[in-house]
């Protein structure tokens, strides 16, 4: 027969180990729904896309119930993160991972808020053929990218696949800083009836630029949630 302590501590043990089951359980579920919301922030951005091509009322109806979706699946994270803390007892290195995580949804939230203020300036601009002479689709492939390797990266936790996201945004930059010149060039050459037009669309790229900016900051946490 085992003396008492040796059962008390075989039990505390097994209690251990079944608490830590259940957090990697949970941790599974807060990662399958940060890639989902990384899915969401993706489609709205694509939505733009559409929308830029051709503005049609449905296109940014849609946007706007992503953007919904977007910040309800916010709230639920962040449900399970509390839960993730409060339940598991989690040691300091879960503790940095579900912090990380708490504000990669702020960033992608705020993508989310960028699709949205495309869609509201698009049918400002649906007339424009300003909106075909600049590199505003390939900011938005740059940005829907960055988007999602940045979350891939922090879910996988990848840190060469998050230093190429961080590398990436140069990308961004450069094409916003060729839509700048582009539309400066335009109204240097006299088309001033597209002035407001050109101010807008510039405004869809700055959009867009910040979503990569978004995109750095959740690649950047993956080195903060290892702690490197």
């Amino acid at each position: 027969i085992l003396p008492f302590y040796k059962m008390r501590q075989m039990h505390h043990r097994k209690v251990l180990l079944q608490m830590r089951d259940k957090y990697n359980e949970e941790l599974k579920e807060l990662n399958a729904a940060l890639v989902e919301m990384g899915k969401m922030c993706k489609e709205a951005i694509s939505k733009d896309v559409d929308a830029l091509a051709d503005t049609k009322s449905d296109d940014i109806d849609q946007i706007r119930i992503l953007y919904e979706k977007i910040i309800k699946q916010r709230e639920e994270i962040e449900n399970l993160c509390y839960s993730l803390v409060l339940r598991q007892q989690p040691v300091a290195s879960d503790l940095r991972n579900i912090s990380s995580a708490t504000r990669v949804i702020v960033d992608m939230e705020r993508i989310g808020v960028n699709a949205l203020d495309i869609a509201e300036i698009i049918p400002y601009v649906a007339d424009s053929p300003l909106k075909t002479q600049v590199p505003i689709l390939m900011m938005a492939d740059a940005a829907s990218y960055m988007v999602s390797k940045s979350v891939e990266a922090f879910v996988d936790k990848n840190i060469e696949l998050a230093d190429s996201v961080i590398a990436y945004d140069d990308t961004v930059d450069d094409l916003f800083d060729e839509v700048k010149s582009s539309i400066i060039e335009s109204i240097r050459d006299g088309k001033k009836k597209d002035g407001s037009a050109a101010i807008d669309i510039v405004m869809i790229a700055k959009y867009f630029e910040r979503m990569g900016d978004h995109a750095e900051n959740i690649a950047k946490l993956v080195h903060y949630s290892l702690n490197e």
